[in-house]
């Protein structure tokens, strides 16, 4: 079968003649047989096809088909990674497009030079990009490994550090998805793959950032902590402002487990006046949510409720939605502190709605609701609120949380003499004989994400 690219001028005239006889897509995929998606990209141009399916479309539009293939197609002479990364940009406007003009550069390099590892490894890492912008996570994922894979087999290829970049963008994905102990485990993975000479040499500080937000996801807040200050003095220099505004909200957040609010006021409001001119939409909601709760949990309730109120007029503008529970659980937690239970259970019964899709918010809501049925003496719908809580903590791996809600189950199955009870006193055990690294138990602390490439 001989293969030829469809040029721009073939794609053109191909295009026109068929606009004239006012023919569809459809109506030509029926006459010629060819399919409906292979006219597609043979109208785009830059399409390498069987030669016998362009013919069949020539003869259809009374074209010739040899005036067309004498025409040298030019090389592209931009070094295809600065083209790749003219696509990576292109990908955060316009998609689709990208997404077009990385099948017209594949099919003319291909044509032109055979296929080669350099460009079978970036056209998998933009298709890895473009499904994980998509949330085709598992698709997003095989396209990274295979980035990995032909990087790992062409040694000349580990300077451009897309073995270290394919890591992240798993581990971003890992991160998302919740599997902490995987995504920290990839990023490990990342860091000793890195190429410290190579190109996108800025991912190693992403690396260390998405390392520290996992940790403090996972209250290993000491660990997450200690790498938080090594970029702190030179966070100004970042060079992904999403990044630096990631180091503010995980080091606000451990600073509220700690309960030094204070402190944390002061850092997630110099952090909310970086999102607000960076127009970080959902950063701006990450802190001034953070700044209301550090407020209320130091007594000043009508500054606390300023906060909140302006966060909660975000919400309709926030890229994900599940953000929005954190405030409601935010609030619950200054209702418990006050004994207002049904309040309290007001705005969690809205954190478990808008969290429902998401395992880690979801179960610092039936937390926050298992506590507040617990504190009202309702045991039974507690233990149920709780019961979900430790299972998904457990198998998250979210240690603090496993405690603190075991802690509870233990009390309550022991009030109301359940079987479930010996079950609960073994996890226990074995939980606090785990070794942690660790202090402090912090149930209602915003979540921060990992931060974006």
């Amino acid at each position: 079968m001989a293969l030829i690219l469809v040029n721009d001028r073939l794609a053109q005239a191909i295009k026109e003649a068929r606009i004239a006889r006012k023919m569809h897509q459809d109506d030509v995929s029926i006459e010629t047989g060819i399919s409906s998606s292979h006219l597609y990209n043979i109208e785009k141009g830059y399409f390498r096809i069987d030669r016998d399916k362009v013919q069949k479309l020539c003869d259809l539009y009374k074209l010739n088909l040899e005036n067309f293939l004498n025409e040298e197609v030019a090389p592209i002479e931009l070094d295809i990674s600065q083209y790749i990364k003219l696509i990576e940009w292109e990908l955060t406007q316009n998609p689709s497009k990208a997404m077009e003009h990385l099948r017209q550069i594949e099919s003319q390099q291909v044509h032109l030079f055979g296929k080669n590892a350099i460009l079978e490894m970036y056209v998998n890492y933009i298709r890895a990009k473009y499904s994980k912008m998509n949330e085709q996570y598992d698709l997003a994922i095989k396209h990274y490994n295979a980035v990995i894979k032909i990087a790992t087999e062409s040694g000349e290829s580990l300077h451009h550090n897309m073995i270290a970049a394919s890591y992240f963008g798993i581990s971003q994905i890992l991160h998302r998805q919740n599997k902490l102990l995987q995504a920290l485990q990839v990023v490990q993975l990342g860091i000793q793959n890195f190429v410290p000479d190579g190109e996108r040499s800025y991912n190693y500080v992403l690396f260390r950032i998405n390392q520290a937000s996992i940790l403090e996801k996972m209250d290993r807040d000491h660990e997450a902590l200690n790498l938080i200050e090594k970029y702190w003095t030179d966070r100004s220099y970042l060079d992904f402002s999403d990044a630096r505004l990631n180091l503010y909200q995980i080091k606000t957040e451990i600073l509220i487990k700690q309960e030094r609010f204070q402190e944390a006021v002061s850092i997630a409001q110099e952090g909310f006046e970086l999102a607000r001119l960076d127009g970080n939409v959902d950063r701006v909601f990450e802190f001034l949510s953070s700044i209301g709760y550090s407020f209320a949990r130091l007594g000043n309730l009508q500054i606390a409720k300023v906060y909140f109120e302006e966060a909660n007029q975000l919400q309709s503008k926030l890229k994900r939605k599940v953000l929005a529970s954190t405030t409601y659980i935010h609030l619950a937690k200054i209702y418990l502190l006050q004994e207002r239970f049904e309040d309290a259970k007001q705005h969690l019964e809205i954190a478990l709605t808008l969290s429902q899709n998401d395992e880690y918010y979801y179960a610092k809501a039936l937390t926050a609701m298992g506590e507040a049925h617990y504190h009202q003496e309702k045991m039974e719908s507690a233990l149920q609120y709780l019961d979900t809580a430790w299972r998904i903590a457990t198998r998250l791996n979210l240690d603090n949380m496993v405690r603190y809600t075991l802690t509870l189950l233990l009390d309550i199955s022991h009030h109301l003499k359940t079987s479930i009870h010996e079950e609960y006193l073994e996890s226990f055990r074995s939980t606090f004989i785990k070794p942690t690294t660790q202090g402090g138990i912090g149930m209602f602390g915003f979540v921060n994400d990992p931060p974006d490439n």
